[in-house]
């Protein structure tokens, strides 16, 4: 049996432990299985990270669509559809309505810049997104959007057609040339030929906007400064809240001007007033009430405003104090010389408004006719809700410049330079055209 003396033991262990201590394979090995939870951790961080990216993007796109369609609802008169509607529309675009995915929507929005405007819609959208490895990691994550729509000012009409119906509301027809640059042409019917430019006339316009469509026709000629809007909503009615108060006794009847020169006062004119041949009619500042009765210039007639103090205008109101068939129109001729303007001052019951004519007024074969040409120059807003306005004047280079057209139907049949640069001073309320943009 072999023998060992204790220094050649010492001497075997310790080269045994020199060659272990120099062995790097198990070393490695350990540090991989170190490492391992924690690359996973990071891969899967990576991973998810991504998830939570392209969850993010289709959530913010819910959440614009919801914004803009509940701000539509507003820009249509319609407050109370505004959270339907941006429900409707987040879900139509993906969204999952139920727990614990979730929608907020504010009219006005709560926060940012457009807190309080009762045009803007705020939506916000929450989604919880379920965790893989992430989870041994962090708690949780919820992916949230947040999108602000406002309704805001694109535009404004020079002439607005209310009928909700009507083929032709707006029709330029013959060969007129109707100048509007700068403003847009404008129908409330709902008809594929709510707008209708036939013949061989020209309509020059900023745009088209009409709850319907428009025809184009003959060899007509439509030039555009922005593309036609159709299928839009309607415009409101700017006058609609305008009230005409109880009538006393006439100041005048069956007044009739001509063959010389007159200075006439505010006041109420039964039967009609007219101004007849070579009448030279200066008008003072005021309201003039034509009771069961028209508004008639011929031909050769002249009229004239003694505007002379800031705000000073005219205003001419068609109503009856009898039955509503009694209701007048207004008629001015070709060649007249009519040079007027409406009140600016807001303290006026009427203020930015020439004519007005009751909203009784029967509609059936009734026209007002404003076909002074050359010479008809009238600043401010004719408003004849329910009938037919004939227009073919303000074509000169002296023509004013805030004219505009509120009624039931709008027919040209003349040359027409119609401008709408100067309505705030003339102190005309807008025909604002709106739409709908993400602001937030």
């Amino acid at each position: 049996m072999p023998t060992h003396s204790s220094g050649t033991i010492g001497r075997t262990v310790a080269r045994k432990l020199r060659r272990l201590l120099r062995e790097k394979r198990g070393a490695a090995l350990v540090t991989f299985a170190l490492a391992v939870p924690a690359i996973a951790g990071v891969t899967s961080m990576a991973v998810e990270s991504g998830l939570w990216y392209l969850a993010k993007r289709g959530l913010q796109n819910q959440a614009d669509a919801a914004a803009q369609s509940g701000a539509f609802e507003r820009a249509k008169g319609n407050p109370g559809t505004v959270n339907a509607a941006a429900l409707n529309e987040a879900v139509r675009n993906g969204f999952v309505n139920a727990a614990p995915n979730a929608i907020v929507i504010n009219n006005p929005p709560l926060g940012g810049s457009e807190a309080g405007n009762g045009g803007a819609v705020e939506a916000i959208l929450t989604q919880p997104q379920q965790l893989l490895l992430a989870s041994y990691f962090i708690p949780g994550v919820t992916v949230r959007a947040r999108a602000v729509a406002a309704v805001q000012v694109t535009g404004t009409a020079c002439v607005l057609a209310l009928h909700p119906s009507m083929n032709g509301a707006v029709t330029n027809q013959g060969s007129a040339l109707i100048d509007m640059s700068g403003c847009s042409v404008a129908a409330n019917s709902t008809s594929s030929s709510a707008i209708d430019i036939t013949g061989s006339g020209t309509l020059l316009a900023d745009s088209l906007w009409t709850v319907g469509n428009y025809t184009q026709g003959g060899s007509s000629t439509l030039t555009l400064a922005k593309p036609p809007v159709v299928n839009a909503w309607a415009i409101e009615d700017p006058y609609g809240s305008l009230t005409i108060p109880p009538l006393g006794a006439c100041d005048h009847n069956s007044a009739t001007y001509s063959g010389g020169t007159a200075t006439i006062d505010p006041g109420i004119y039964c039967n009609g007033i007219g101004f007849g041949a070579n009448a030279d009619v200066t008008l003072n500042p005021g309201t003039y009430y034509i009771d069961q009765g028209d508004f008639a210039v011929t031909a050769t007639a002249r009229l004239r405003c003694a505007c002379i103090a800031p705000g000073d205008g005219v205003t001419f109101v068609l109503t009856s104090s009898g039955g509503a068939s009694a209701i007048g129109t207004v008629t001015i001729n070709g060649g007249a010389d009519v040079l007027l303007n409406a009140p600016s001052d807001p303290a006026d019951p009427y203020t930015g408004v020439i004519f007005y004519q009751d909203p009784r007024a029967p509609s059936g074969g009734k026209i007002n006719k404003f076909n002074g040409g050359p010479l008809m120059s009238l600043t401010g807003a004719v408003y004849m809700p329910n009938q037919q306005v004939q227009w073919s004047g303000n074509n000169s280079p002296s023509a004013p410049t805030c004219t505009q057209i509120i009624a039931r139907q709008v027919v040209f049949i003349g040359n027409a330079t119609i401008r709408n640069s100067g309505c705030p001073a003339a102190g005309v309320q807008p025909l604002n055209i709106t739409g709908v943009r993400i602001v937030e």
